[in-house]
């Protein structure tokens, strides 16, 4: 594994690392510099993968930075920036011809009122990315080593001086900001097809092929559904429900492709964040909805968790494990 650091606008190779990042130790005995108490300074941040998920997980930093450090100044690329540093390697994160990677980071960034400025070449010389990461152990995870299942946004904020205290006190989930017309049009719609009820949301569905489709294993998650109970519902499915457990359990459903006002993605976020319950296979979105209240279920397809986790959900894996984050 490499780690890389960003300084003059060029991808520096540091060197073979076990684990990305630092370990917390050497960031509590001061071996590795972090920010100093009451910084004021700029802080240029980056994201090295641009999915919807990538950035959704990383999303609520930027409000606990100027939680800690109220006089932070924080600073992420322009899309210019993105496109020129990244060239024709950012495609890989588009979701299809019509969604790229720099909606996605729209998506996520738009309206965000902790962030100071949207940087391009030639303005810092040195601009931190998601390997700058502070992690409190790793494990064995095959071949690999990865670190223990801790999000990546609370392992990014330990590295730049957040205490264990700070991370239990200062809400790192994923936040987005919506706007007043945004919140006008989600309440408008929840009204209009569910009422003034609880209700769930569903999403089975993914970015990458491998994982498009229904996956056998979803029956993992029946269970959950039954103890929740039965609920009108908003959806979104690679396949039809009817005839399936989902579209007997949940006779009243609402599929987000079949709504006259076609909320976008940052308005079914609103939606889902709104829920009672968000039950699917683990994606983007669903991360990106877990800054809420709304309890998180999701099936993943992967053996560990690692750092792509969000802190209070839930995730199921296919050998029948559950862990509660």
């Amino acid at each position: 594994m490499r780690q890389w650091k960003v300084i003059n606008d060029r991808v520096v190779d540091i060197g073979e690392v076990d684990y990305l990042g630092y370990k917390y130790d050497d960031i509590l005995s001061r071996k590795v510099d972090t920010l100093p108490t009451n910084y004021d300074g700029w802080f240029p941040f980056m994201r090295m993968c641009y999915s919807i998920g990538d950035l959704g997980i990383t999303s609520g930093i930027f409000e606990a930075l100027k939680t800690k450090y109220p006089n932070i100044k924080i600073a992420l690329p322009s899309k210019e920036y993105i496109i020129k540093f990244f060239g024709d390697y950012i495609n890989r994160w588009n979701y299809n011809d019509s969604v790229t990677a720099i909606d996605n980071y729209n998506t996520i960034i738009y309206n965000n009122p902790y962030i100071d400025y949207f940087f391009n070449f030639g303005e810092f010389d040195i601009i931190y990315t998601d390997h700058e990461r502070s992690y409190t152990g790793t494990i064995h995870d095959g071949d690999m080593i990865r670190s223990i299942d801790e999000p990546l946004a609370e392992q990014i904020l330990r590295r730049f001086g957040f205490t264990d205290d700070d991370i239990l006190n200062i809400d790192s989930r994923p936040k987005i900001y919506f706007t007043e017309e945004e919140i006008y049009k989600c309440d408008a719609i929840i009204n209009k097809y569910i009422g003034d009820v609880d209700y769930g949301c569903l999403l089975f569905s993914a970015r990458l092929d491998k994982y498009k489709g229904r996956w056998e294993e979803d029956k993992l998650l029946y269970k959950h559904s039954e103890r929740i109970g039965e609920y009108p519902i908003f959806y979104y499915s690679d396949f039809d429900l009817e005839n399936t457990f989902w579209g007997k359990f949940y006779s009243k459903r609402i599929n987000f492709a079949d709504i006259e006002e076609k909320p976008t993605i940052r308005e079914q976020i609103y939606i889902k964040q709104h829920a009672k319950f968000n039950i699917g296979y683990q994606s983007g979105v669903n991360e990106t909805s877990s800054g809420g209240t709304s309890e998180m279920i999701s099936l993943s397809p992967y053996k560990t968790i690692r750092e792509n986790c969000i802190r209070g959900c839930r995730y199921i894996f296919f050998d029948g494990k559950e862990k509660l984050i």
